[in-house]
């Protein structure tokens, strides 16, 4: 059974923003952690504040991504008509005629054997 997505702007874009926002948190303060270098030096703010960024935009930039590949399509595309008709009702075409040519010429062959037979009696 289809799950049925939310449909609104609001409801598809706040589960990726909060994510991106707890990771670029979290690039933040790994950063800023670990780019002082110690207590004795100055924080670095413009390089934890442009890692967070970066991490924010990228993460945004996958979930985005990955909403669009896990769209699925409409039923309706596999239903075309004249050159766009979907493989399966092709082959199922071919195969039916295919049997009912191999029916007729048993027919025939059949009809052409009693033919025969009914000669030489």
């Amino acid at each position: 059974m289809v799950q049925q997505r939310p449909r609104g702007f609001k409801e598809q874009v706040t589960g990726p923003l909060v994510i991106a926002s707890i990771l670029a948190v979290v690039a933040f303060w790994g950063t800023f952690i670990t780019a002082t270098g110690g207590t004795n030096n100055r924080p670095q703010y413009v390089l934890a504040f442009t890692v967070a960024g970066a991490v924010f935009i990228v993460t945004i930039v996958v979930c985005a991504t990955l909403i669009l590949i896990e769209k699925p399509n409409s039923p309706e595309l596999g239903q075309g008509t004249g050159i766009n008709r979907s493989s399966a009702k092709l082959y199922a075409e071919a195969r039916a005629r295919r049997e009912a040519q191999a029916r007729a010429e048993k027919a025939q062959q059949k009809t052409s054997q009693e033919e025969k037979n009914s000669q030489e009696r």
